[in-house]
């Protein structure tokens, strides 16, 4: 049988670690994997389209779509988190709960960054934050954001600044320059104190993960993976198969975990497990039908958020025959 060289980009996250490192490796294909920080592959990806498969962000994937790229994607999450849960705020802007984030000031990466999609829509959508009264400071510009690489203007209604000098927003949040920031997981880590005067909008980020899943079913997911779009067309069975090679990376690593560990482990910081370790079913599905609420919401925030026109059909976003 011929083999096949199908190039890879994106981060080597536990989940698909074992079939960058070619633990895993499909019959007949040969993965030639890149490792970047999801940040670079995807302006990589996006520059040069140099890959068969990059990791990607949802909006930058739907971006990409609606400016009418030749790209489809498959149903492979490997990270996903309660995004809102991360937003970190400073004592002295006297915020104690997420509806006084309206007309403030508040720190993210970029506009068009999914983890700031999910957080901006779970504000929106369950404590009644309006982004349109908030200031948003981004920390990327020019060659390192995705949004500038992508041509993407924001919507004339949302006002936007860029950190002076690129300045980090964390460190912005902890001078008291920013009233909030999504600081990731640079300050969400069990063992690791917060800053003096920081602490998180959420006290208690586990409870509301958890009343999160109660009440849509489902923990985000912020990228998946993108293929050119005549490998689909013209590879179906290669798509497929690839496709089975990301869920077979995952179930070796699962098998790796330790007894007393939980798959969160996998796809997301230590919040992630423990808000995980009681909800039912698997959190961490890959799949159109097992996360058909979840893209449905997505797409919807990036129509919201004005980062395309129209939300799309979720068999549009995806190859065919990969439910």
């Amino acid at each position: 049988m011929a083999t096949t060289r199908i190039s890879l980009i994106g981060e080597a996250y536990d989940c698909v670690a074992p079939l960058f490192d070619g633990v895993i490796a499909p019959a007949g294909v040969e993965i030639v994997a890149t490792r970047a920080p999801s940040p670079e592959a995807m302006r990589r990806q996006l520059t040069t389209w140099e890959f068969d498969v990059c990791e990607m962000a949802f909006g930058a994937y739907l971006i990409a779509k609606a400016q009418g790229a030749d790209v489809t994607a498959i149903p492979v999450f490997p990270r996903r988190a309660f995004f809102h849960t991360q937003f970190v705020v400073h004592a002295s802007s006297g915020i104690a709960h997420p509806a006084a984030l309206n007309g403030k000031r508040v720190g993210v990466a970029e506009y068009v960054q999914s983890a700031t999609l999910w957080a901006r829509g779970m504000l929106a959508h369950d404590f009644d934050v309006d982004s349109r009264s908030i200031e948003w400071y981004v920390e990327r510009s020019g060659a390192d954001s995705t949004g500038t690489v992508l041509g993407f203007k924001p919507p004339a209604d949302i006002a936007i600044v860029q950190t002076p000098g690129g300045k980090s927003v964390a460190a912005m949040v902890q001078a008291g320059e920013l009233a909030a920031a999504l600081a990731g997981s640079l300050f969400q880590r069990i063992d690791t104190p917060f800053p003096p005067d920081v602490h998180p909008l959420f006290a208690d980020v586990v409870a509301e993960g958890k009343r999160f899943h109660a009440a849509h079913g489902y923990v985000p997911a912020n990228h998946m993976y993108m293929i050119r779009g005549s490998l689909a067309r013209e590879r179906p069975e290669l798509v497929a198969t690839l496709y089975r090679a990301f869920c077979d990376a995952s179930d070796h690593a699962r098998g790796q975990l330790p007894a007393n560990a939980t798959a969160g482990q996998l796809y997301g910081n230590a919040y992630l497990v423990e808000t995980c370790r009681s909800l039912s079913g698997d959190p961490f599905a890959y799949g159109i039908a097992a996360n058909r609420a979840m893209l449905e919401q997505v797409a919807r925030l990036c129509r919201e958020q004005g980062l395309v026109k129209a939300s799309p059909r979720i068999e549009e976003m995806f190859a065919p025959h990969l439910e």
